[in-house]
């Protein structure tokens, strides 16, 4: 009878429509079939989102920079200075206040110091960190002493921020695509060490290439770039012609 009902259906003799349960199963069956073969596409699809919004935020942070510098005598922004930072600080410290606190009225929206991918708390960890190679200095005492962009002799191949986390001391001393971040500390990270860092093993505050081997990176001319570890030059002495990494 089931047969024939459905038989006098396709054959457009009316009925009730309706689906055996065989036929249902090969339907569940060639959509899970099909959501399988779709969802590396979908999770591609997404990563890249994130891989450029991140760039957006970076982009911003080297638009925002360069408007600091023409307000500072074309001086860069500090790493961070010797004085308490204001009530609702980006980075809460007693005595230093940082670089994202520095810039953030040129930014205008807080949520650009955040990488969609960072694992820090998303509500108010930082995913990106300052070159101190580029930098000159950790702490300086007032933002006259920071230095001058003139004093960059490749600002276009010079990085000044970049994706940046802390590492955990597990995989610090692993090849840089085994390094993990350090979700632990939920301020995330605003520093970024190179190997030359006298502290590179003691504050591991590194590059952190989250998308897809790649980071993003403002340089100091302003503009942005989403680059490999190899192509920043990440981990190259001092001096090489391909070191992103230092001024000089």
């Amino acid at each position: 009878m089931i047969t024939d009902r459905f038989t006098k259906v396709r054959e457009g003799q009316g009925g009730t429509q309706a689906f055996t349960l065989i036929e249902l199963l090969v339907i569940f069956a060639m959509m899970a079939m099909i959501l399988s073969m779709m969802g590396p596409a979908f999770v591609k699809v997404r990563d890249k989102a994130r891989e450029l919004q991140c760039l957006n935020n970076v982009r911003n942070l080297g638009i925002a920079h360069t408007l600091y510098a023409a307000d500072h005598n074309d001086q860069l922004v500090p790493h961070s200075v010797w004085r308490p930072p204001h009530n609702g600080a980006l980075v809460p410290t007693v005595n230093m206040t940082f670089w994202p606190d520095l810039l953030q009225t040129y930014v205008g929206d807080d949520r650009i110091f955040a990488c969609p991918c960072m694992h820090c708390d998303s509500g108010r960890g930082i995913g990106y960190g300052m070159n101190l190679q580029a930098s000159g200095a950790f702490l300086v005492q007032s933002e006259t002493y920071a230095v001058n962009s003139m004093e960059i002799q490749r600002p276009s191949q010079t990085v000044l921020f970049a994706d940046a986390a802390f590492v955990t001391r597990a995989t610090m001393n692993r090849p840089l695509r085994e390094w993990q971040e350090d979700a632990s500390r939920p301020w995330g990270c605003w520093t970024l060490r190179t190997p030359s860092d006298p502290l590179w093993h003691f504050a591991p505050a590194r590059l952190m290439p989250r998308h897809h081997d790649r980071a993003n990176a403002a340089f100091v001319d302003g503009h942005a770039e989403t680059l490999t570890s190899s192509q920043l030059g990440y981990g190259l002495p001092l001096g090489h012609p391909k070191n992103c990494w230092d001024r000089h």
